[in-house]
């Protein structure tokens, strides 16, 4: 049984963020296999990633390594167990507040650490589609994780593909300027906290992010 700090150590470290009211866990956004690509494409949300800038940017150097570290850990054969440690008996856990799934084999890690923690809600937004279907089409969504399809650009809904409709457990995220497309997130009435609010982690509710 691993204790905290050799969970720790493995997995690269959990993230905190100030709007969360839970841990998460962070990637570099070079490794994102489809929003690194989105990144220079005028409109999309990914050009305008909020992972790339404030804090992120401002303690890049810092922040950097640490998320290359992690990218590397996903490799180990005991990642599952440290974050499994790590998370503990948290009632609510965010993937990723940067970064993006890297493969089938990632998310089905991932999947093994919820199926590990029942008591947590697990929160994973991700624009890798494909890997999501391929995930699906051999493996069944535990029922403490919603995985958000975000949506690609600003102002337009998310089409969902057909191999992901009506699966239990997958909903969508989108991102508005001025018209939620869905229900709003309230962060940013609220000093750009989420406080009280856990729409993210309700696995039937699709959410709109105003952007910024």
């Amino acid at each position: 049984m691993l204790n905290k700090t050799q969970a720790s150590i493995i997995h690269g470290g959990i993230t905190a963020t100030t709007k969360m009211p839970c841990k998460s866990y962070s990637l570099p956004t070079l490794a994102c296999r489809t929003g690194y690509k989105m990144a220079a494409i005028d409109g999309s949300v990914c050009n305008h990633c909020y992972a790339n800038k404030g804090n992120y940017k401002k303690y890049e150097n810092n922040i950097l390594p640490a998320q290359m570290a992690r990218l590397e850990s996903i490799n180990d054969e005991l990642w599952v167990d440290a974050m499994v440690t790590s998370i503990g008996n948290d009632e609510y856990f965010r993937w990723h507040d940067s970064g993006d799934i890297q493969s089938v084999e990632h998310l089905e890690k991932i999947a093994a650490v919820c199926r590990a923690t029942p008591n947590c809600k697990h929160w994973l937004p991700t624009r890798e589609y494909g890997i999501v279907a391929a995930f699906v089409a051999q493996n069944t969504i535990p029922d403490n994780l919603v995985i958000r399809l975000s949506a690609m650009f600003v102002d337009k809904p998310v089409i969902v593909p057909a191999s992901l409709r009506n699966i239990a457990g997958i909903t969508v995220s989108n991102v508005h300027t001025t018209i939620p497309i869905g229900s709003a997130c309230n962060a940013p009435a609220q000093n750009g906290e989420c406080r009280d609010c856990r729409k993210c982690w309700n696995r039937t509710t699709p959410v709109s992010y105003q952007i910024h």
